[in-house]
């Protein structure tokens, strides 16, 4: 049986290097990769618009006879995918042997002059040949040995800046393409659109090794230069990170927003900053040492599947008030300029060269990190007391480096954008995690400086001599009334300032009372959220058993099967009735009174209405309580044990634990309750570990599912913390610094 050859239509060839290379835009960037993979320091681009001519110029290491036939003449083929290192150490950021065909994408027409430290060729294309019905096999270039120079080659240049920075930088080797009959319209707004994709094509921190410039007919030198320092950018906090394979993670945030002048050392002490913090106002960084895993939040360990990566990431605010400016001692950036439409978001960089479309202003990839839905689901001011703040995304820009070897973050076929695998999820929550960190740490100074503020600005102070004011009003008006002599308020308005100030207070009460009714409801929803699996498994076995009582009185005719059928979906009943009179029962009206509470009473209830529901998986709740009669509404107090209880729940279920143990004491002081609980279940995680404080916070959570995405709603400890508040309490969390698992609190109400 003869062995017959496959073979390719010439243009099935070309069809290959067009999906690959669509786009004007990415087949230059693709040309501009390839100088870089060659060793290049400068890659030069020169579109003559009198001949309708592009040139692109590297001063590389060339290419040989060799390569050209090998690799560069057969597609597919790539010296970079074995030896993928350059001789100076970078990592080559092509393979696939494909890039060729970004040439035929710009024009039709190409010659290549290249010279190695072997030889000078000339090598010339008409792309135009790879039409149907040729064989791949057929089609052929031109490859010639030369004598020509670069600027011998360049003789028709127009710009005599272009032909001396050749000459000054193309000492011995490089390559220099010549484009003609180009395919596009080059007019302003395809060379502006060029020109704005090659300033963030590479990062700053690389123009020291690696710089582009874009001519045209009358541009000059430093107009070319498309490359901006990375020092040039004004910021208001920088956060810089590198994280290894084996899991370790450095931070570092410098803050640049604050200016507190001549006044420096009275402000910072007056307003409370230790002498740490004020050496982070005066330019020390702020340095973290951290695991993978803990800036992930997860209870488990999560490894490092990425691999290394590292990046700079820049927070710049464009305006601010006055009051602002005032109250948080802004430094001055009046003309900061507005780098969003040129430099985008959050940008990622592989081996140096950017991976499209993150961060690019003109796609919605510019907010690929959702930070537009964070703020939206948090849009807490910057000093708000109890929320949290969250960064504008058109606030956020910098720099995330990955690399080929990151071979979990594969290159989409298409080169537009990142397989988004399980590992691209994980680096999308591990930057959103750092950015936590900064946002963290700017809302304590912006709330410190608050505080300060106020305290300088006593809004109380005028409230109570306004108040004192309507009260010594009334008197005056009374006596008058009573002596039968004319009144004459000293002052006229006093009266409609009086019954504003009664309208402010009703509505701040009417308020308040619907923001406990909220808190409530919110507990009985993160119940019933976090245990609506066990909720569906019940009723679905509660329904099993009654179909099944209903089959053997219908079919089996069997009294006594059917009995028990019965009698074990009335058990499963009551584990039904324990989970509704846990979630729903507590927002009963007679809860959501004041009134003198049997507390005892309440929580004995309380636990044995969880405990029962809680009994399939094996917990234990160990509770002791005092003979206590405390003023309270006792749906507040419900809450806390209930959003104590779902967590300590949901932390046995992340790992496995011997004894599942939860223990409740509440005892009585002066003029109030003390409650102490604790549980044998994981503990916090280490970045809680640290400052336990945290948990208090709203979305503050370490929930993770299993591949470790965050899915606890962040609330509980913050309801928690808020009614403890209310009763002028105050919540100790110290015990988990000090335990290696477990969770412990412990809450001090006073009477209201």
């Amino acid at each position: 049986m003869a062995k017959i050859p496959f073979n390719v239509d010439a243009y099935t060839a070309k069809l290959i290097g067009r999906e690959n290379v669509s786009k004007l835009d990415g087949a230059i960037l693709e040309l501009v990769k390839n100088t870089y993979d060659a060793d290049a320091s400068i890659c030069i681009l020169y579109f003559e618009k009198t001949t309708n001519t592009l040139y692109i110029a590297d001063n590389g290491t060339g290419m040989t006879e060799n390569v050209i036939l090998k690799h560069w003449m057969t597609i597919g083929s790539s010296s970079k995918k074995i030896n993928f290192k350059t001789q100076k150490g970078r990592i080559q950021t092509g393979a696939k042997g494909i890039g060729r065909f970004a040439l035929d994408r710009i024009a039709d027409n190409c010659s290549l002059l290249t010279i190695s430290k072997e030889e000078h060729l000339l090598w010339n294309v008409d792309w135009n040949v790879f039409e149907f019905g040729q064989k791949i096999t057929d089609v052929t270039a031109e490859l010639d040995k030369s004598k020509l120079s670069f600027t011998e080659f360049l003789e028709d240049v127009q710009n005599n800046e272009v032909i001396e920075l050749i000459r000054k930088s193309f000492l011995k080797t490089g390559s220099v393409f010549r484009l003609t009959n180009l395919r596009d319209n080059w007019d302003k707004t395809t060379i502006d659109s060029i020109r704005s994709n090659l300033k963030t094509l590479i990062p700053p921190e690389f123009k020291e090794v690696f710089n582009i410039y874009f001519f045209e007919s009358d541009t000059s030198i430093g107009e070319a230069a498309l490359l901006q320092d990375g020092d040039d950018f004004s910021y208001d906090y920088r956060i810089k990170f590198s994280v290894c394979c084996d899991g370790n993670v450095k931070i570092t945030i410098n803050r640049d927003e604050f200016d507190f002048g001549n006044n420096f050392d009275k402000i910072t002490t007056e307003a409370g900053f230790d002498s740490k913090e004020k050496a982070y106002f005066r330019g020390t960084p702020i340095v973290i040492d951290t695991t993978f895993t803990d800036v992930l939040r997860s209870k488990v360990p999560i490894d490092n599947s990425i691999g290394d990566f590292e990046g700079t990431l820049y927070y710049a605010k464009l305006t601010a008030s006055k009051v602002d400016r005032e109250k948080y001692y802004y430094k001055d950036i009046t003309g900061r300029p507005d780098i969003r439409d040129s430099f985008g978001g959050i940008r990622i960089y592989r081996d140096g060269f950017r991976v499209r479309p993150y961060g690019d202003p003109k796609s919605s990839a510019v907010d690929w990190l959702m930070l537009a839905v964070r703020k939206n689901k948090s849009p807490a001011a910057i000093s708000h007391p109890t929320g949290s703040w969250r960064v504008n995304a058109d606030q956020m820009h910098g720099s995330i480096y990955i690399s080929r070897t990151n071979i979990t973050l594969p290159d989409q076929a298409n080169r537009q954008g990142i397989v988004e695998t399980e590992e691209f999820q994980l680096l999308q929550d591990f930057l959103k995690n750092v950015i936590r960190l900064f946002e963290r740490d700017r809302q304590f100074v912006c709330r410190t400086l608050d505080a300060y503020y106020e305290f300088l600005h006593p809004t109380a102070v005028i409230e109570k001599e306004l108040d004192d004011k309507i009260k010594q009003e009334a008197e005056k008006k009374k006596v008058a009334k009573r002596d039968n002599s004319n009144y004459l308020p000293e002052y006229m308005e006093v009266n409609k300032v009086s019954a504003l100030v009664e309208k402010k207070d009703s509505t701040i009460k009417q308020l308040e009372t619907e923001l406990q009714m909220l808190r409530v409801l919110a507990t009985t929803g993160i119940v019933t959220n976090t245990y609506i699996h066990e909720i569906k498994e019940i009723t679905h076995k509660l329904g099993m058993k009654i179909t099944m009582a209903k089959e053997a009185l219908q079919y089996d005719k069997n009294p006594d099967a059917a009995y028990e059928y019965v009698l074990e979906a009335n058990e499963i009943r009551h584990f039904f009735t324990s989970w509704f009179k846990v979630t729903v029962d507590s927002v009963r009206r007679d809860k959501r009174t004041m009134r003198k509470t049997d507390v005892g009473e309440l929580i004995a209830k309380l636990v044995s209405d969880w405990q029962l529901a809680l009994s399939p998986k094996k917990i234990v709740i160990n509770c002791e309580v005092d003979n206590i009669v405390f003023k309270c509404f006792p749906y507040e107090i419900e809450s806390i044990l209930n959003n104590l209880i779902a967590n300590s729940a949901s932390s046995f279920d992340a790992t496995r634990v011997g004894d599942k143990i939860i223990d409740v004491r509440i005892g009585s002081i002066d003029d109030g309750i003390i409650i102490k609980y604790s549980d044998s279940g994981i503990g916090l995680t280490g970045e809680y570990k640290d400052n336990p404080r945290l948990i208090l916070e709203p979305f503050e959570s370490d929930k993770c599912s299993a591949n470790g995405e965050i899915i606890g709603t962040g609330m509980g400890m913050w309801i928690i913390n808020r009614i403890v508040n209310e009763y002028n309490g105050s919540i100790d969390l110290s015990e988990n610094s000090k335990n290696t698992s477990g969770f412990y609190v412990t809450l001090i109400l006073n009477a209201k």
